[in-house]
């Protein structure tokens, strides 16, 4: 896929994550290894809604802008992003939003863990919720990247959600399987609790 493809990408999800209302205002961020050293980032101060192929930017593995517009910066959550690259050589997509029933965890501190969904055991397994850190800081790597090692989806406490993928769209849909799960625990709590599949078919499934 061409640099222009993945820029078109990376607009058209930020659009639909917007839309879905996972993102309000600035917030959120999307990004794309290209090769090389170098990754496709989302700007700073702009809605992932209205994004358009020429405010993205280019940064290094320091995340220096080596190329972009004029007047636009990375969003201050690239070192995230770069932490993600860092840490795992398979990832070359990352999206971070805030999707309100993940976010809610998020803001509980509690981890989507109980084993009450097939569907999330054979894909994400459990969702774990990283220690709070500040947004915009080297301290929210530092506590995320501990936990990429065995997890493709991290709740960030206070926060919203971290998902990395093979590429850009698994991390998309990967985003959207932790927000319609996190949907599916709220609802069960509401019956009295979803009721937890047993070891055996836990391990049935991740077989």
């Amino acid at each position: 896929m061409d640099y222009e493809t993945q820029r078109r990408l990376i607009c058209a999800l930020g659009r639909r994550m917007w839309e879905k209302g996972w993102v309000a205002a600035n917030d959120g961020n999307l990004s794309r290894r290209l090769g090389e050293g170098l990754f496709l980032v989302t700007p700073a101060g702009v809605s992932k809604g209205f994004l358009s192929p020429e405010m993205l930017l280019v940064v290094d593995r320091e995340g220096t802008v080596v190329a972009g517009a004029p007047g636009f910066r990375p969003s201050s959550e690239t070192p995230l992003h770069l932490e993600c690259y860092r840490r795992r050589s398979d990832v070359h997509g990352v999206c971070h939003a805030h999707p309100p029933a993940a976010t809610a965890f998020a803001c509980a501190r509690q981890p989507i863990e109980r084993p009450i969904l097939g569907e999330i055991v054979m894909s994400l397994g459990a969702i774990p919720c990283a220690s709070y850190a500040r947004t915009g800081t080297l301290a929210l790597p530092a506590a995320v990247g501990p936990l990429l090692w065995n997890h493709d989806a991290v709740l960030l406490a206070n926060h919203g959600v971290l998902t990395v993928g093979a590429d850009l769209e698994q991390a998309y849909w990967r985003m959207e399987t932790v927000e319609h799960t996190a949907q599916i625990h709220l609802n069960a709590r509401l019956l009295g609790g979803g009721v937890a599949l047993s070891a055996q078919e836990v391990e049935e499934l991740q077989k």
